[in-house]
């Protein structure tokens, strides 16, 4: 329903007596009558909300009170006697991600002064011509002057003023739009206040843009604001003790409105499939599910984590998709040395924040070396320890085909990171995606361009102070010169081969340690068979034969009817020295000694 309320205004009263005076009268059920006889324009009156939560009828909502604020000391000066004084309709262009609660905060606006919301979707008003896109344009703004005073709200306002293609600007929609925006109605007694939102404000016409007389963004909220978020929505739910909503914001980093709702939706969800695998492992029918779950049932923490790996595991699509990994420690075996210097340039600045004050942060920092050493396990292991949002981004993913559009991607994982702060940025391959410029051979000068947008990203980094980025790479002598000057990737961290069998033995341990071993595997025994120089990806591919070897026995075995599904996959000495016969090392003598030279290049500067 367009108004799902109906307001009436008393005109005026005539009593028993004509002509009598009075502040107030009783209402005689039996004899009284009521005279509609028209409409007429007021404001909205000041009326409880029945059967809504908490949260949705919220004059300042959690997370949105600083927009909502805004948005009212915009449009309230064009309120009341002294609105007519001012000049043009009070307009106001709200951008922010999808699902960040643009709409919410309008209609909390319109609460808090009284006004009517009229919405208008403008991908509706688009048509094949011109002519009638500005007909519809200019009939959205009539329509909104029969409910004054009100707020016309345009959504995604960015589909407004483009052409046929989508590929240049409408110059007649544009230029009329921006007339009903600027040209205020003396004859109209009530204002109409105009809002457009719009999720893409780059895409917004440059002359529609400046006809907005403000500007009001809504950032990704902070972990404060969303634990208010998360405390306001879950306030009717049923929660298990162990649930923290503090732990669950830090989670949550670089969440908007709309992922909190579909967290709580996915994680009610996950909570009806335990209690249903738990208590009717057979299943139930329609009816007694239904009674089931208007009972209710409790979210526990776990149910939690079941929805919010749904969630990353759906955005993991997006470039730059928000994730705190879960990989520790001891996941990475051996590289001492190096996890040393990753901590002490990440993890100290967060511990310490006096050292930010002094300016001696380092946010760059670039892992070399051989293939299959472990540099992208490493950082990920560095997220989880500081409990930091990873952002993994693949070089040549950020590369598009279309002009501009791969230096918009680079700033879009940028605005990720600092929505999702504190956070890791990982540039894996960076070498493809920041060569020397000059160098890159394409016509366009693509690469020339994206080197500049990533430099920009990375000198823009000081002012956060919480976005840290790792890049990875196998040639830094291929990476452009300037991304290795102070303040960008500044410390360079050689992350070599296990050349003596201590570190193996400390890799293998991390891969087998999930694994069931026979009591009579050596692990040491079995590094003794392996070639002498092993990067990490090689261990891994040893345990990977071992583990087939494994599987094909077993299937053997279960084909014979000597074993059984049921029972454990476990590895035995035989399975390891298998493999190990056939365990090829990837990185060759003449590789290596490359590798070592271009070290020795970059520890002397």
């Amino acid at each position: 329903l367009r108004w799902p309320e109906l307001y009436f205004k008393a005109r005026k009263i005539l009593g028993m007596v004509e002509g009598e005076q009075s502040e107030g009268y009783l209402v005689d059920t039996q004899n009284t009558s009521l005279y509609l006889v028209g409409s007429t324009n007021s404001a909205v009156p000041s009326a409880p909300a029945y059967n809504s939560h908490e949260f949705w009828s919220s004059l300042y909502p959690a997370g949105l009170s600083d927009v909502v604020k805004q948005l009212c000391d915009a449009l309230r000066p064009h309120l009341g006697n002294r609105a007519s004084a001012l000049s043009g309709v009070s307009s106001v262009l709200l951008s922010g991600p999808s699902g960040s609660g643009k709409l919410m905060a309008v209609r909390a606006v319109c609460s808090c002064l009284n006004l009517h919301l009229f919405k208008v979707d403008c991908v509706s008003l688009c048509s094949d011509t011109s002519g009638a896109t500005e007909e519809k344009v200019q009939m959205a703004f009539t329509q909104a002057q029969q409910y004054q005073p009100c707020v016309l709200l345009l959504k995604d306002i960015e589909v407004l003023g483009r052409d046929r293609d989508r590929l240049g600007e409408d110059a007649r929609v544009i230029a009329t739009l921006r007339q009903l925006l600027l040209d205020r109605d003396p004859a109209l007694s009530h204002p109409v206040l105009v809002i457009g939102t719009t999720c893409k404000p780059q895409d917004v016409p440059a002359d529609v843009q400046t006809a907005f007389l403000h500007e009001v963004k809504i950032e990704a909220p902070s972990e404060e604001q969303r634990r208010s978020m998360l405390s306001m929505l879950t306030a009717s739910l049923p929660l298990g003790k162990e649930v923290s909503l503090s732990k669950l914001a830090r989670r949550t980093a670089g969440f908007v409105l709309g992922d909190f709702c579909a967290l709580l939706s996915h994680s009610s969800r996950a909570a009806c499939t335990r209690i249903q695998a738990l208590s009717f492992p057979g299943g139930l029918s329609e009816e007694v599910e239904r009674d089931f779950c208007t009972a209710g049932f409790p979210v526990l923490e776990e149910d939690f984590s079941v929805a919010l790996d749904q969630l990353q595991d759906a955005h993991s699509q997006a470039v730059g998709a928000p994730k705190i990994p879960s990989v520790s420690w001891q996941d990475v075996g051996g590289l001492q040395e190096v996890k040393k210097e990753i901590l002490d340039t990440i993890q100290l600045p967060l511990e310490h924040p006096e050292l930010l004050s002094l300016g001696l942060c380092r946010s760059g920092l670039l892992l070399y070396g051989p293939p299959g050493t472990g540099k992208t396990l490493l950082a990920k292991a560095v997220a989880t320890t500081c409990t930091m949002t990873f952002l993994s981004v693949k070089g040549p993913e950020l590369i598009n085909m279309y002009v501009g559009q791969s230096e918009e991607n680079v700033r879009n994982v940028f605005a990720r990171a600092r929505a999702a702060a504190p956070c890791i940025i990982f540039f894996d391959e960076l070498d493809s995606l920041a060569p020397s410029r000059g160098r890159s051979g394409d016509s366009g000068g693509v690469m020339d361009r994206v080197v500049s947008q990533l430099l920009a990203e990375l000198d823009g980094l000081h002012s956060t102070r919480e976005v840290f980025v790792i890049g990875a790479t196998n040639r830094p002598d291929l990476l452009d010169p300037a991304l290795l000057r102070p303040g960008r990737f500044d410390k360079l961290v050689y992350v070599g081969i296990n050349e003596d069998r201590d570190s193996q033995l400390q890799v293998l341990s991390a891969v087998t340690r999930k694994f069931q071993l026979d009591p009579s595997v050596n692990l040491t025994t079995v590094l003794e068979k392996c070639p002498a120089q092993l990067t990490g990806a090689d261990i891994y591919a040893l345990c990977s034969d071992a583990m087939m070897c494994a599987v094909k026995r077993k299937v053997e075995w279960i084909e014979e009817g000597l074993d059984t599904e049921s029972s454990a996959l476990i590895l035995t000495m035989d399975d390891f020295l298998q493999a190990a016969a056939r365990l090829q090392p990837s990185v060759s003598e003449q590789e290596l000694l490359r590798y070592r030279l271009i070290q020795q290049k970059f520890a002397a500067c």
